[in-house]
């Protein structure tokens, strides 16, 4: 089937379907519809051509992005800037409006984003979130194409992560856990690093996607070991923050600025990333968040759950 025939054949598929999206983008430089059958039914074929020449990957790769928190709608962001077809669904489309702006397509049911994209993006609080939005009716599960690709990013308990990739494999799917390490900053630039478990067969697949996404990409084995390695990362870095705030903390109640402080750390041999990257932000005392405390303290949680878990030991 020709790209023609093929963005006509989709186009009336959407035609067809009640789905609740706000718009969709279809690859296609003759084909224009516009349609509205209610105020939350917005349909639009309009031109990627030119953007999806720049993306790195295969140009006719739609990518899906469930989840549009901080890192999320930072996903999604430097996806839109590469010049992918990004699909998005959030549980309210407040977070969605930016991205719709830049091109983005939203979706009030992930199962409806699942029938239009190639690669599907999980970017959630936890294992039970997700959940929510794979499985039952709706979930995306439910509508995922045949050889589909599901990559996870959010820090979950690896165990979940294992029990994921089984049933995304019964249904078909191919996936990858792909926690990152880096904040929003990092995501909206594709600068993060990528911990990947996994097939190394999907990985290889993907890889020119995956260096999309992050800069860095790790390949770390078998299905939960990005999961695995993130939570260890996350530990250090927990403890590395906290103990640095703790200092920063002191050394104002002695007295010293905070400008003082980190330009002093700075000249040490034990400046870090927070005191040289940081910088700026602490001096001017702008702590806006780019990852939440109640983030940290779950993920503090599930490492806790691992430490004390049967059989698990250190060497």
């Amino acid at each position: 089937m020709s790209k023609v025939a093929k963005s006509k054949e989709t186009a009336k598929k959407f035609q067809d379907a009640p789905f609740s999206c706000y718009s969709i983008n279809v690859d296609t430089n003759i084909y224009e519809t516009k349609k509205k059958e209610n105020s939350l039914f917005k349909f639009s074929l309009r031109t990627r051509g030119d953007q999806l020449k720049n993306s790195g990957f295969n140009n006719e790769v739609s990518v899906g992005v469930i989840g549009l928190g901080i890192m999320g709608s930072s996903f999604a962001f430097n996806l839109l800037s590469r010049g992918y077809n990004v699909h998005v669904y959030n549980r309210t489309d407040e977070k969605a409006k930016p991205l719709l702006k830049k091109g983005a397509i939203f979706y009030s049911i992930p199962r409806e984003l699942a029938l239009v994209t190639d690669i599907i993006m999980t970017s959630l609080t936890d294992q039970n979130a997700i959940d929510t939005v794979a499985f039952g009716e709706d979930g995306f599960l439910n509508g995922a194409n045949k050889g589909c690709l599901w990559i996870d990013l959010s820090t979950i308990d690896p165990s979940a992560s294992i029990r994921h990739s089984e049933v995304a494999k019964q249904s078909g799917l191919e996936r990858l856990d792909t926690p990152v390490v880096g904040s929003k900053d990092l995501a909206l630039k594709g600068d993060l690093v990528v911990l990947v478990g996994g097939s190394r067969e999907v990985f290889q697949k993907y890889e020119k996607f995956l260096k999309d996404v992050g800069k860095t990409v790790i390949y770390l084995g078998a299905d939960g070991n990005g999961h695995k390695m993130k939570l260890a990362i996350n530990l250090y870095l927990g403890l590395f923050a906290e103990s640095f705030s703790e200092a920063l903390a002191f050394s104002q109640k002695l007295g010293f600025e905070a400008k003082t402080f980190v330009e002093t750390v700075n000249k040490t041999p034990h400046r870090n990333y927070i005191s040289e990257n940081k910088r700026p932000k602490i001096v001017q005392g702008d702590f806006k968040p780019a990852f939440s405390l109640n983030n940290l303290f779950k993920d503090l949680e599930l490492i806790k759950e691992q430490i004390i878990k049967p059989g698990l030991y250190c060497q």
